[in-house]
């Protein structure tokens, strides 16, 4: 059996379980054995009692056996009144089907959908009318011979009728035929006679007046004023009271809906109301749809979704399920969404907003516009008086649905949109659930919220099925292929794809965790290196997280070679910075984000500083890194020693004593306008001058700047105007002298004067 009836237990004859019965696991079928599959929920209605699943039978059964054995000539109008989508149709086709089972019985259904005026209105239904008789055996010449007067009439909307032609010639000539009251009084005199000889009696079926537009609705009410006299005849008009009534109200009466409802109790002799399709049967159809499209989808769910779905679909959305068509409605809703989000939503949840989109599209829209609200919940605000102000969630559902009560809103707050944002309680979540969250793939969650909204994966973000793709592929890959997969994401999408990776990391084993350690390592040109007054870090640094992460993944005893894998291949140097800097221990880091065990960080350094001192000798670090160039100096002195880095720069320098003009600019950071947000060059800060200080003799640079720049460094100004290289020189300057001033012996120490009086005696 289905899940829906292990769940509400619809096996158990004569029984309905609660929704929280436990449910078996579901189990997908497979697409290709789905005979279905692809295929929409049609709106069509059923054709016979035996596809009744809302008990209406009888109900159709007991409409069509009191006109079939009415025994009054004269005339009656049956409303079968109820609101869209809930079947009316079906009851008009199991009517007709208890009809059929009477001789005496000519069923005739008028769609007046087929005409588009007034005029085409009234002789398409006398049309219908003829046509339907001219079937009889007992009307089929005289219906010939009632159709000669109105051949004109009828070819205007070319209608074909069994057994009877009508000259196209002798139509045209009355085309111009007016349908005049004198006109209806002889057909109807004519169907009388007609109807009372043969003893047949004519039912005549008109579904659809509450889709009509005003005036068309208008025109099918002035048709059955002026033809439902006729003897032997029963109408029964399907359609919504509420709606026909607004429509029919606007010309007769005083107008309103209550004028419209006066006008048809003057045409309605016998107002019936669909029986309302009971809750049951309607949550079974939804959830027959719900499986018809997970089957569809290739989607399995665990009985931990099953549960989620179904008790929140019940408490939250069940409520405004009301027609058979708006359960239908809502499983081609998933049928189409559902292969666009497998894998990358919780598909619980999904199915969950995609009914609320389906249910209460208003509130889907304010839930996609006011994503912070929900993903962070409201802010937390004293309370004023006496009363608490209705909060901003409050505010917001009495605008997204419109006409709910109150109960109905509060209902939708507490049991559907708090478990899908747990945030809006008046609970505290820690960021720590966020990504509890993302792991479970939940709308809750600030990296899949979009995806709910948009069907897929949005632009710039990272599809997981694909992340679990490139993963097995960088596993497997060489050097070279690596590379090509991972130089296939723009610097743009970068970002995203290693927020994906550091939110895949911990489930990885510890080959894939190398394995992509050192491809990511070893690419680390691939990154952009993002610049800003709001930037820390950058991509760049989450690649170097990412990378302690996935060695974390790897048993302590294999770690420190796996770092040192890691840190030989990173490139560029700037990213072996960043390995170095979260793979090493540092006393601002809880100790449970250790990576390595004490006494393994000094060979990551020596390891690291091999490489720096490797690539100076290619050429100068202040010339290739850039301001990468102080903190790779700091690396080379940490693993090896101060001297080492002093005597290149010195030959670097004697050499061509202006590079020390560019090796000093590499200390000189950015800043930012607050107005405009544009870089700005900074000034060289006493922070800078000790690095640099810590690798080559300040007195060295300053002698070097002072024979460049002459005497106007005796006496420098901090703060000028004029090239950087001159405005940096005076600032190395003034740094240094100031530095050196404060380290003079003062006079009153050299002569003694500064002495105890009391010890000078």
């Amino acid at each position: 059996m289905k899940w829906i009836r292990k769940i509400f237990g619809k096996g158990t004859e004569g029984s309905a379980a609660s929704s929280d019965a436990p449910a078996e696991e579901l189990v997908g079928k497979d697409r290709e054995s789905d005979d279905d599959s692809d295929q929409y929920f049609s709106d069509e209605p059923i054709t016979s009692k035996h596809q009744d699943r809302f008990g209406r039978a009888p109900y159709a059964a007991r409409i069509a056996e009191t006109i079939a054995r009415r025994l009054d000539p004269s005339s009656i109008v049956i409303g079968l009144f109820g609101p869209w989508g809930d079947g009316k149709t079906s009851v008009l086709k199991m009517m007709e089907e208890s009809l059929d089972q009477h001789g005496q019985v000519v069923t005739i259904r008028f769609n007046p959908w087929h005409f588009p005026s007034e005029d085409a209105l009234l002789r398409g239904f006398f049309a219908t009318l003829a046509e339907a008789l001219g079937k009889e055996p007992a009307f089929k010449e005289k219906a010939a011979a009632l159709l000669e007067s109105y051949g004109g009439i009828l070819s205007v909307i070319s209608v074909a009728l069994p057994g009877v032609e009508i000259n196209p010639g002798e139509a045209a000539k009355q085309i111009g035929e007016s349908l005049s009251k004198v006109s209806l009084d002889k057909l109807k005199d004519q169907i009388d006679a007609l109807l009372g000889q043969s003893g047949k009696r004519l039912v005549i079926l008109i579904d659809d007046i509450d889709r009509l537009d005003r005036q068309e609705t208008h025109a099918i009410f002035k048709l059955v004023k002026l033809s439902a006299s006729f003897k032997y005849t029963c109408y029964v008009l399907a359609f919504d009271d509420e709606v026909v009534a607004a429509a029919l109200g606007e010309r007769y009466g005083a107008g309103g809906q209550e004028a419209g409802r006066a006008f048809l109790e003057k045409i309605i002799q016998v107002p019936l109301h669909l029986p309302p399709a009971d809750q049951m049967s309607l949550r079974e159809i939804a959830f027959e749809g719900v499986e018809h499209a997970l089957n569809q989808a290739g989607i399995v769910l665990d009985q931990r979704q099953i549960d989620v779905f179904t008790r929140h679909f019940v408490d939250g959305l069940e409520p405004k399920l009301e027609t058979p068509r708006v359960a239908k409605l809502y499983t081609n809703a998933l049928m189409f969404a559902l292969p666009l989000v497998k894998g990358e939503v919780n598909i619980a949840e999904f199915m969950l907003v995609e009914g609320l989109r389906v249910l209460y599209p208003k509130l889907h829209a304010a839930i996609r516009d006011n994503a912070d609200l929900f993903l962070q919940g409201e802010p937390r605000e004293a309370l004023r008086g006496l009363e608490k102000p209705p909060s901003a969630i409050d505010r917001l559902l009495e605008t997204a649905m419109p006409g709910s009560a109150s109960e109905e809103r509060g209902q939708m707050r507490e049991r559907l949109l708090k478990p899908l944002f747990p945030r809006i309680s008046n609970m505290m979540y820690g960021g720590d659930w966020e990504e509890r969250w993302g792991n479970e793939r939940r709308i809750c969650s600030s990296r899949y919220f979009k995806r709910y909204f948009v069907y897929g994966v949005p632009e710039g973000d990272i599809s997981d099925n694909h992340l679990t793709n490139l993963i097995d592929a960088l596993v497997t890959a060489d050097t070279d292929s690596q590379r090509s997969l991972l130089s296939s994401y723009s610097k743009r999408v970068m970002p995203q794809l290693i927020q994906a990776l550091r939110n895949r990391a911990d489930s990885l084993d510890e080959v894939s965790a190398l394995a992509i350690a050192i491809a990511v390592a070893r690419n680390g040109d691939l990154l952009p290196r993002e610049r800003g007054a709001l930037v820390i870090g950058g991509t760049i640094m989450y690649a170097g997280i990412l990378i302690s992460q996935l060695i974390r993944r790897i048993p302590l005893s294999d770690r420190q070679s796996a770092a040192e894998a890691v840190l030989g291949a990173a490139f560029p140097l700037a990213m072996g910075m960043e390995c170095a800097r979260w793979l090493t221990h540092s006393a601002d880091r809880p100790e449970e984000r250790r990576v390595l065990p004490d006494g393994a960080d000094d060979a990551l350094y020596h390891l690291f500083a091999v490489r720096i001192r490797d690539a100076d000798d290619v050429e100068p670090l202040f010339m290739q890194a850039g301001r990468d160039a102080p903190n790779l100096y700091w690396y080379w002195q940490h693993g090896r020693n101060r001297e080492e880095i002093e005597a290149r720069l010195r030959e670097v320098f004697d050499k061509d004593p202006a590079k020390l003009d560019d090796f000093l600019d590499t200390y000189i950071g950015e800043g930012w306008e607050v107005e405009s947000g544009l870089p700005v060059r900074s000034d060289l800060r006493r922070e800078s001058y000790n690095s640099i200080a810590s690798i080559i003799s300040p007195n060295y640079v300053f002698d070097n700047l002072r024979t460049r720049y002459g005497a106007e460094l005796d006496a420098p100004q901090y703060y000028q105007n004029g090239e950087p290289a001159r405005i940096t020189a005076h600032q190395f300057a003034s740094i240094h002298l100031s530095i050196v001033a404060e380290q003079l012996p003062k006079p009153e120490d050299a002569d003694g004067s500064g002495s105890d009086p009391e010890q000078s005696e």
